[in-house]
């Protein structure tokens, strides 16, 4: 792949790929680069002894996390705002813009930079501009070639202005991915931002299930779903055991595990119910319980400035997100019965079709569930097909969340929100 590519979330099918059902501990923590947080995951789970972790096709997917994480070398550059500058460059074949930054006397710990170029990537313009009330007017610049001088006219502005407000100048972390020649700035954020990363969050959540499989023989994993990027992550583990769905089809309790490593983001575990058709195991649907009911919590979030006790501390908790479909399945309003299951269906359908919605794009989705091609839906077999049919239609990973999180809320609350 080139470099671009692992900018973008990709989804990656399991269901054919040749893959050990093994791992070894001594590979997983070798993901870790943080030797101080390698040390503290190795004493608290007595991690002395390499010995396998068994889930089915893990070794797939652990060549695959580290395919992701080892692209890039990290630099974590602090530097005044007054030292940095944007500039706009247009390819002369293509027209196609490109952001580039130059950060001038930067740190890297011991390391000094006189000068270093970055390509911005991600949403760096907004996290730069933000402050100052310009990010839409810089973005807005990339249109129009002949106004790429403005953006230094901004710049010249600033330094103006910092030259004689020299106290208003702030020191700001730029987070660059170097590859070979090649920089991208990924970030900028405070000084206090620590790198859990794709791979970390992997590790911990492998280690935690490999916990559960010792304290509760005889449970088998399955990696149902995985979407990847260098910054982002979205990786279901399912308990093999099923739970049927009446005449429906099977429920499996999963947990879904997130992070994105880019601004002011966040990662966490969430409790999941992957339910497919008896017809199609491969149809499935993601369900995100979203309240948390009799004590029972469904996600356990943090963002990327806790202390490394902290971020241990949310996977450790993933064996109470399990939820148990069997006490579950009763409260679900596409199971209850509804008085239309038409309905359910035009909630989902309202919000697909709207002018402002984020999924207007997408033709293939917005077919599935217009009444032009799907017609008045009478059971609720026809609606779970459909539904199940969206999650495999590719799209932006943000906009799968929003899918998923919309189907969700309407099948298990009757609510069409995401």
């Amino acid at each position: 792949m080139e470099n671009k590519d692992y900018f973008k979330a990709q989804r990656y099918l399991l269901n054919d790929v040749k893959s050990d059902d093994f791992i070894y501990v001594k590979d997983l923590l070798e993901l870790v680069n943080n030797n101080e947080l390698k040390e503290l995951i190795i004493n608290k789970y007595n991690l002395y002894k390499n010995y396998k972790i068994e889930i089915l096709k893990i070794e797939y997917l652990y060549n695959l996390i580290k395919l992701y994480s080892n692209r890039f070398s990290l630099l974590r550059i602090e530097a005044k705002e007054s030292e940095v500058t944007c500039g706009l460059k247009f390819d002369n074949k293509t027209q196609k813009p490109n952001y580039i930054f130059n950060i001038k006397n930067g740190n890297d710990k011991d390391l000094f930079y006189d000068s270093i170029e970055a390509e911005a990537i991600y949403d760096s313009i907004s996290l730069f501009y933000n402050d100052k009330s310009l990010s839409q007017y810089v973005k807005s610049l990339s249109k129009y070639p002949a106004k790429k001088r403005l953006l230094n006219d901004i710049n010249d502005s600033w330094l103006k202005y910092y030259e004689n407000n020299p106290d208003s100048v702030k020191t700001k972390l730029f987070r660059i991915l170097n590859h070979k020649d090649n920089y991208y700035l990924k970030s900028i954020n405070s000084s206090s931002y620590k790198e859990y990363g794709v791979a970390e969050s992997f590790v911990m959540a492998i280690i935690e299930l490999n916990k559960f499989q010792i304290l509760n023989p005889g449970t088998e994993f399955i990696i149902s779903s995985v979407s990847i990027s260098e910054s982002k992550l979205d990786l279901i583990i399912s308990q093999k055991k099923s739970i049927e769905l009446g005449e429906l089809g099977f429920l499996r309790s999963s947990i879904s595990i997130r992070n994105e490593d880019q601004g002011n983001t966040s990662f966490g575990v969430y409790s999941t119910l992957e339910f497919y058709p008896k017809s199609m195991e491969t149809n499935k649907i993601y369900l995100y319980p979203t309240k948390d009911d009799n004590e029972i919590k469904n996600s356990i979030r943090s963002t990327h400035t806790v202390s490394h006790e902290n971020f241990l501390g949310v996977f450790s908790n993933i064996s109470t997100l399990f939820n148990l479909g069997e006490e579950m399945k009763n409260e679900f309003k596409f199971y209850k019965g509804s008085s239309s299951y038409d309905e359910l269906k035009s909630k989902i359908e309202y919000k697909i079709m709207t002018n402002n919605s984020p999924f207007k794009d997408i033709t293939k989705l917005k077919d599935l569930f217009s009444r032009r091609k799907t017609g008045h839906i009478e059971n609720l077999e026809t609606l779970l097909r459909i539904c199940a049919e969206s999650d495999s239609i590719e799209m932006d990973y943000d906009l799968k969340f929003k899918l998923r999180y919309l189907i969700s809320n309407v099948l298990l609350y009757n609510s069409n929100i995401y």
